[in-house]
């Protein structure tokens, strides 16, 4: 008989793993990246530029105006429509700085002025900028215009970490982030994050969270603005946990937002006697399909079939062919240790974009051949559809996929005709 609340208690044991992630001795009392999302921030925060003097005197300092159409903080010109020569943030928290003709660098402020005294210590922690685009960027912290700290953020596939200690703080004292052009660039910016936390005397956090670019190899999970693991994310998991040990599947896929739209009829209709579960999560790296490998259930089910698809998201997130080959082998391992009587059928990217045309398909390339070459042909096998997606000429059509990036149902209809013999095959072969 079914016994949900054992299902529960073993799912909840399943995710002794969040312990990091769930707790804090500091106190979070604003997070960045939640409130740069807002056209009304929550109290005390403010977003500005130095337009009417040099970086790290306030007084000079202007508000950045939130733009309805755009969802972007910027200055607008005399018609309405933000300025691109001006500092700006968008609503995934891009930044951009620029110099102006005058040579002085127009830097963009992120402001939060105290609510209350501090009880303890101040921190900025779990601080985050990606450079991916400018030679050079430059970040500084400032306590009511003293300058705490400021490091130069060099062009990089990732994000570099920052934290600094500002003491203890009182109500009005105001915290402020810069970042502008550094050396003799022209431009700055970057993705950015961070959190503003109070810590009792004598406690500080560990080390900065990399919420933007986790290491190929680290599992970990889709995170929040503030560090923690998305809520959502954590409902999900704990969903296909449960349902992983309710049907017992023989067939599980795993993977991104592309797995997780398999017409659920299809799967039924071709796999149906498997009891076939869908693993997909949309936004998925490869470091979080870790995460949900190693903190699920396969242990306990140890399917026939694992069917994986995952990359796609890597790929546009900076990391490299051998970053990726590295990031899936660790993947690989992981299924190995938790179900190693269980088959894996590994599959290529899929195509995207403009197809064999599109800059981003010489990676794909260059990702799949080196992928293939984790396949033993014994235990992990590597299927390539990308040719049942792509046309005679090589692009992909709407009717295949509208967004250029996911099938919809007459691509997931050319990609079960490839996919169902080879997953047939191995589902009959694999011993009970």
């Amino acid at each position: 008989m079914f016994n949900l609340s054992r299902l529960l208690l073993t799912c909840a044991f399943l995710l002794t793993g969040l312990t990091a992630f769930a707790e804090d001795e500091g106190k979070i009392i604003a997070v960045y990246g939640n409130a740069a999302t807002m056209k009304n921030p929550p109290p005390g925060w403010g977003f500005f530029w130095n337009a009417n003097g040099k970086e790290g005197d306030s007084k000079g300092y202007i508000p950045l105006s939130y733009d309805d159409k755009s969802k972007m903080y910027g200055v607008p010109d005399e018609a309405g429509a933000l300025r691109a020569d001006r500092p700006s943030h968008t609503c995934v928290l891009d930044v951009f700085s620029i110099k102006d003709n005058d040579g002085m660098a127009r830097f963009y402020i992120a402001s939060y002025t105290m609510q209350e005294d501090s009880v303890g210590e101040i921190w900025i922690n779990n601080g985050n900028l990606r450079n991916r685009y400018f030679s050079e960027t430059t970040l500084k912290i400032y306590v009511n215009d003293e300058m705490k700290f400021s490091t130069q953020i060099e062009k990089d596939r990732f994000a570099q970490l920052f934290q600094k200690s500002l003491g203890k703080l009182k109500k009005g004292d105001s915290i402020r982030i810069t970042v502008g052009p550094g050396g003799k660039s022209n431009k700055g910016g970057g993705r950015l994050h961070f959190t503003i936390e109070d810590y009792p005397a004598g406690r500080k956090p560990g080390k900065p969270i990399n919420i933007i670019s986790p290491p190929i190899t680290e599992a970990t999970p889709q995170l929040e603005a503030d560090g923690k693991m998305d809520k959502g994310y954590s409902d999900q998991h704990k969903a296909q946990c449960a349902e992983m040990l309710s049907k017992k599947p023989e067939l599980v896929f795993v993977g991104d937002s592309i797995t997780a739209r398999w017409p659920p009829e299809l799967l039924q209709d071709k796999f149906g006697k498997y009891r076939p579960v869908n693993l997909g999560s949309g936004g998925d790296w490869i470091q979080n399909v870790l995460w949900r490998v190693q903190s699920g259930a396969f242990e306990q089910i140890k399917p026939k079939v694992v069917v994986i698809l995952i990359g796609t998201n890597n790929i546009t997130g900076g990391f490299t062919p051998d970053e990726i080959t590295k990031g899936i082998g660790a993947l690989l391992k992981a299924l190995h240790e938790k179900t190693p009587g269980s088959a894996i059928l590994l599959q290529g990217i899929l195509p995207r974009g403009a197809g064999i045309k599109d800059p981003i398909d010489e990676t794909i390339r260059q990702s799949n051949a080196q992928i293939a070459m984790l396949a033993d042909n014994k235990t992990v096998f590597y299927l390539d559809v990308r040719d049942a997606l792509l046309e005679p000429d090589g692009t992909i059509s709407r009717e295949i996929m509208p967004d250029k990036l996911h099938p919809a149902k007459p691509g997931f209809d050319r990609w079960m005709n490839v996919l169902s013999p080879v997953l047939n095959k191995m589902l009959e072969t694999v011993p009970e």
